[in-house]
């Protein structure tokens, strides 16, 4: 079996004629913390989408553990393991902190739909199994003391980690962030990373788009850097942070600077 769970090749995704992918090939390692980082609108978001079955490439190949999964549903994708967050939080805001990361526990449900009518021995304990794993994921993101409170009364900070716990309730072998730092404070942004290396510890997977590049390069094991929907540059944190071409394409280049 490869080492690789997750491998991009070639893919391409267009938009009216717009080029938003451009010939993208990456492999992600089991339990490895991979980096997607570069300048706005470079297309790392319609990346995350492709994967999670939003948007399909008109070209190329997504394989999750070997098997195609391009131009499969979302929820299809949940199913198989990949789950993510949202660059802009997606929170039901009136539900309570508990019923949010227990929104996130409904594929691994074993309930049918009668059992919402019929409480049959099988449908408690199911349902007590669920309860016990949302109270395990309140523990570890520190949310117990908010179990009750609607979600969109809590904070921004707060609500990134419903968001992260909500998708870890469906038990994830890859979970996919995008900007999970944005709008955190400094002292946010270090329980995150702590958090992060936590879930790493899990046995979980994470692909992260990130613009704090202290976070990624202390985070990340291995990066891969686009711009225009092209790959510029990969690597480990190190050779991506003094790539000029890297440099180049966050702040451009002393040319550009000339003729301005």
């Amino acid at each position: 079996m490869s080492e690789y769970i997750l491998e991009i090749k070639h893919v391409s995704k267009y938009f009216h004629g717009l080029v938003a992918i451009n010939d993208l090939s990456m492999k992600v390692k089991k339990g490895q913390i991979y980096g997607i980082i570069g300048p706005n609108g470079a297309g790392k978001t319609t990346l995350f989408n492709c994967i999670t079955g939003i948007y399909t490439p008109e070209e190329g190949q997504i394989l999750w553990k070997g098997k195609e999964i391009k131009g499969t549903t979302p929820f299809k994708i949940a199913e198989l393991g990949i789950l993510r967050t949202f660059q802009t939080i997606r929170l039901f805001a009136e539900m309570s902190v508990a019923e949010n990361i227990m929104s996130g526990r409904h594929i691994k449900s074993k309930q049918k739909w009668y059992n919402g009518i019929i409480h049959t021995p099988a449908y408690y304990k199911d349902e007590k199994e669920n309860w016990e794993k949302v109270g395990e994921l309140m523990d570890f993101f520190n949310l117990s003391e908010y179990a009750t409170i609607p979600a969109g009364d809590l904070s921004y900070g707060i609500q990134r980690r419903i968001e992260m716990a909500r998708a870890l309730a469906a038990e994830p072998e890859l979970l996919i962030l995008d900007e999970p730092a944005a709008g955190l404070n400094e002292n946010e942004t270090l329980e995150l990373t702590q958090t992060i290396l936590k879930i790493q510890a899990m046995g979980v997977t994470i692909m992260m788009i990130e613009h704090d590049m202290e976070m990624v390069m202390s985070l990340t094991e291995y990066i891969t850097v686009i711009n225009f929907g092209a790959r510029i540059s990969a690597g480990l944190p190190a050779f991506v942070q003094d790539d000029p071409v890297v440099v180049e394409a966050y702040i451009g280049s002393d040319e550009e600077d000339e003729h301005e």
